[in-house]
């Protein structure tokens, strides 16, 4: 057992691919967490592309306290960022055992107050932040994101033989930009060519509409919000948070 928020279920949100929505997935699910009560922790593992505190509308530092960072909260959530630490157009170069320091003060150093639940929001691919997170706290479980096309489903797949390796099952798949529906018909268009094997994962989908990424950019994840609701996203990441209390821990905690 890690010595490392060793009562805290870890859950880890990645992806092959760049720009497939992880980040997005990692807020709403902390956010429908959250909602039912679970302490909840989000911790911006993407070092280099930090996107979490645009998403939460955070902007100042965190304070320090007694020696440990303290979070800034949203939406009952605890979350930890880089972009909260280093100006927004300051380029952190980073590799190898500087990325795993900072993953380690950040999990390490910041007065998480043992959630029940951290969700890790990591960058895309299989590289040195994985293998830095696994070999820091116990992963119990992830969810993988990805976009319907080849390519990234490729990706994909390198990503969920690289959690197998690791010894963490895939509680969920989130196919995001899945279809759009029409407004004015209501009829669904898939605008990507379905490829072969995609069905051999299981996923929840997300449809293509402005309000997700509105909702990022405005600064509260779209399950929280009404339109989330009305157009059904919101039952997405219910759902996949659904597929998360398989796991023991987390079903204690909800």
């Amino acid at each position: 057992m890690s010595e490392i928020l060793p009562k805290t279920t870890m859950v880890l949100v990645c992806g092959g691919k760049g720009g497939v929505g992880k980040s997005t997935v990692a807020a709403n699910v902390a956010a429908v967490l959250a909602g039912r009560g679970v302490r909840t922790g989000l911790l911006d593992a993407d070092l280099h592309g930090p996107s979490l505190p645009v998403m939460f509308g955070l902007d100042e530092r965190p304070a320090v306290r007694n020696g440990l960072i303290q979070p800034p909260t949203r939406h009952g959530i605890s979350l930890m960022s880089t972009g909260l630490l280093a100006p927004p157009a300051q380029a952190l170069a980073w590799k190898g055992p500087l990325l795993r320091g900072a993953l380690k003060q950040m999990l390490r150093d910041v007065d998480w107050q043992d959630p029940d639940v951290l969700v890790i929001d990591t960058p895309p691919g299989t590289g040195d932040v994985h293998m830095a997170l696994a070999s820091l706290v116990d992963i119990r479980s992830a969810v993988v994101v990805t976009t319907p096309q080849d390519v990234a489903l490729t990706d994909t797949r390198r990503c969920v033989s690289m959690l197998d390796q690791l010894g963490v099952p895939v509680q969920g798949v989130v196919e995001n930009m899945a279809y759009f529906r029409c407004p004015d018909c209501d009829a669904r268009h898939q605008l990507f060519p379905r490829p072969e094997g995609r069905d051999q994962l299981p996923r929840h989908e997300l449809p293509m509409i402005a309000a997700i990424a509105a909702s990022g950019d405005g600064g509260t994840p779209i399950a929280l919000t009404d339109e989330g609701r009305s157009t059904g996203v919101t039952a997405v990441f219910e759902a996949v948070v659904e597929d998360l209390t398989t796991a023991d821990a987390i079903r204690r905690a909800v």
